[in-house]
């Protein structure tokens, strides 16, 4: 499965003490390559400012929040972009999400934001939530 992540989704996995929380094992099954990452320039500048927020800065003040992107980054298939202006009308700068789905050809794209997540699907790409997304897996046999 190809999945793009917005960034609310590793702020959540940093943000939160619950090991077990669905951001977590998501980014858990990327690593074990159950979930395929597809990622831009653009997500990846986007990731590497929402991890320094001042609160999760608060909640992982000793992780090492850029070498966690890197680490990310390295799972992760870089791709191109595909054109996306307007796509997510609520918020522009969620734009550069879904330009990420199309031109990475994700099934999914898993976020906390209600802007995306509104959409529910465009151009066949699905947005969840990353517990949605859990249960997807769990019904593919992957969890």
């Amino acid at each position: 499965m190809r999945v793009v992540l917005d960034s609310s989704v590793l702020v959540a996995a940093l943000a939160t003490p619950n090991p077990a929380s669905a951001s977590r094992i998501v980014l858990a099954a990327a690593a074990a390559g159950v979930v395929r990452l597809v990622v831009s320039d653009d997500l990846e500048a986007e990731y590497r400012r929402a991890v320094e927020y001042p609160r999760v800065a608060r909640c992982a003040p000793r992780v090492d929040r850029q070498a966690f992107v890197s680490t990310l980054m390295d799972t992760a298939e870089r791709i191109e972009p595909e054109a996306a202006a307007g796509v997510v009308p609520s918020d522009a700068d969620d734009d550069k999400v879904m330009a990420a789905a199309f031109g990475g050809a994700a099934e999914y794209v898993l976020s906390l934001d209600r802007h995306l997540l509104d959409l529910r699907r465009c151009r066949g790409v699905k947005v969840l939530t990353p517990g949605a997304f859990l249960d997807v897996l769990r019904a593919s046999g992957f969890a």
